[in-house]
């Protein structure tokens, strides 16, 4: 059986504004059908709008009439003549945007990677460091959250036909980080900064991992990012959520930058700060390449314990970085101190 067809099937409702013959059916080569509308296609694959949420699919998986029907399409629509995605969308600082929709429609949807399944495992086994206490109970609850909000920071010289990268910050408090001063780093590095609201330390860690990554969903829907330049970083527990949301979406993210807070590998029987995963989880071909950033300095309280953790984050192997500040304590990273970073990364 194909899964992924399966799952598109199971997932969508036949989108309820669409116009008369927007909607059509598909039906693949096993003769699963599926009712939705076509966006596009780079001739690998076909990107269909379902439910309101553009899902890709294999071209080839497809019958051989839908197969020409999109063949047709690509040669009556040229790329060109479509409306640029992110065309009307705003720049500048947005305090308060809603997360309208979460970026899958189901739990299981978020679990398609191995560490991602991994982690959320471990959480609904209650196998996770004692001092997060804020994730007592059912894994559903800890996943769910009620009106979304993010802030978001647009550089003036946004484009619609050149893709932004993007800085994702996890906060420690609820009403999230304006970072207000590392403006003028997103716009040099062209960058657009967004801050989930509601991911204090209080809050489940697997809710603070779900926001990150809804809101990086809500981002992608508004303007064209470029996915090779997406990093998500955080102060203090927003530091750890920042280095596990990395970790189990290494597809989605390339770097992460946690602000004076250490983050333990796994390891000695104790699963460190990253529940359910292995060292080689963090280090391995899903994460090749990647880059793991802490920034942190002699004034911080966690300072020596930072000094232990990139000890064993470089004897890892891992591509690792810890910026040393004279003077810093336990907050949020300079505008130089973060660009060195990003720029580290390869932002």
């Amino acid at each position: 059986m194909n899964f992924d067809f399966l799952r598109m099937l199971l997932a969508i409702v036949v989108s309820t504004h669409a116009a008369a013959g927007e909607t059509r059916k598909w039906t693949n080569n096993e003769g699963k059908v599926i009712n939705a509308e076509f966006v596009s296609s780079d001739g690998s694959e076909v990107t269909l709008l379902m439910n309101g949420k553009e899902i890709k699919y294999v071209l080839n998986k497809l019958s051989a009439a839908d197969r020409t029907f999109v063949s047709k399409q690509v040669a009556d629509s040229p790329k060109a003549d479509k409306p640029m995605k992110g065309g009307d969308a705003k720049t500048g600082y947005m305090n308060h945007v809603e997360i309208r929709q979460p970026a899958y429609a189901t739990a299981k949807e978020y679990l398609e990677g191995a560490n991602a399944k991994a982690v959320y495992d471990a959480f609904a086994k209650g196998n996770f460091p004692k001092e997060w206490d804020a994730n007592k109970g059912p894994i559903e609850e800890m996943f769910s959250y009620d009106n979304g909000a993010m802030i978001v920071y647009v550089p003036a010289h946004y484009d619609p036909a050149k893709p932004m990268g993007v800085y994702l910050h996890v906060s420690a408090n609820d009403q999230g980080h304006e970072l207000i001063n590392c403006q003028p780093v997103m716009d040099r590095l062209s960058l657009i900064y967004v801050c989930p609201k509601g991911t204090s330390n209080k809050q489940p860690m697997m809710r603070r991992v779900k926001l990150a990554v809804d809101a990086l969903a809500a981002v992608k829907k508004q303007w064209n990012v470029d996915e090779k330049r997406v990093c998500v970083g955080g102060l203090s527990g927003g530091g750890h959520i920042a280095m596990l949301t990395h970790a189990m979406f290494p597809q989605w993210f390339r770097a992460s930058i946690s602000h004076a807070a250490q983050s333990y590998l796994p390891g000695n029987g104790g699963c460190g700060h990253f529940p359910g995963l292995a060292v080689r989880d963090i280090t391995g071909k899903d994460c090749k390449d990647h880059k793991w950033v802490v920034i942190s300095g002699d004034k911080d309280f966690n300072y020596k314990e930072i000094l232990k953790t990139s000890a064993d984050w470089k004897a890892a192997r891992a591509n690792y970085l810890f910026i040393d500040v004279l003077g810093m304590g336990h907050v949020n990273a300079s505008p130089e101190k973060l660009e060195e970073a990003l720029k580290w990364a390869r932002f």
